[in-house]
């Protein structure tokens, strides 16, 4: 018959070994998890290594605020990136293509700069059988009401005539900054109205004697001069 204390002493020896297998078990179990987590951790990143950029295309953006009548510097164009399909229609990517060209619209800082923002052919799109034609009003406060895409009729106030209607409906295309005029005289202020064909060329002759107003039109569908 064994006695307690040798029992005991084989239970002690057989246990210890026991959670000794146990604990080399675990030990190797847990090398094995972590050379699979770090093999794992690699492949991801050799995968996320090869997988190629997102597609963008390159559109010129303002570099800080910018009045309308601008011109443009290559100093306040920014080239940014744009998803393919987030690129505004007519933007533009050369900077050579909007250097020295001037804004007709306000710009703010960070927006995408394009070919309907600048003076020129491209202000008439969508206008069909419209002219553009730039009018110096006499009153500068008046033209100062006046903001791009107002319709208006323009009236010309000869003193010595009863005043006369020179363009019905016309659409404000753009508003350039006020500069202060030479020699302290009051030289009004300029607008790009987009006014019908046959109506550009008395228009125009009303603005150059200088006697030329404004009113505001509400009509959805223009009638034409009388």
């Amino acid at each position: 018959m064994v006695s307690t204390p040798r029992l005991l002493t084989r239970l002690g020896s057989a246990l210890g070994s026991a959670l000794g297998a146990v604990r080399r078990r675990v030990l190797l179990h847990r090398r094995g998890l972590a050379a699979l987590l770090s093999a794992l951790a690699v492949g991801l990143a050799l995968h996320s290594a090869s997988r190629p950029p997102p597609r963008t295309v390159a559109v010129l953006t303002a570099r800080a605020d910018l009045p309308s009548g601008a011109v443009l510097r290559s100093a306040d164009l920014v080239r940014s990136r744009y998803p393919p399909g987030a690129r505004p229609p007519g933007a533009v990517a050369d900077p050579a293509a909007m250097t020295g060209r001037r804004l007709a619209f306000p710009v703010g800082r960070g927006e995408p700069l394009t070919r309907a923002h600048l003076l020129g052919p491209d202000l008439l799109r969508g206008l069909p059988g419209r002219a553009a034609v730039a009018v110096r009003l006499p009153d500068a406060d008046l033209a100062a009401l006046l903001h791009a895409g107002d319709r208006i009729d323009v009236l010309a106030t000869d003193p010595r005539a009863s005043p006369r209607g020179v363009s019905r409906d016309a659409v404000v295309l753009a508003v350039p900054e006020q500069r202060p005029p030479g020699g302290g005289a009051d030289r009004g202020r300029l607008v790009v109205l987009a006014v019908g064909e046959d109506e550009a060329g008395p228009l125009a002759v009303a603005a150059n004697a200088g006697f030329v107003t404004v009113v505001w039109s509400s009509r959805d569908h223009p009638e034409p001069l009388r």
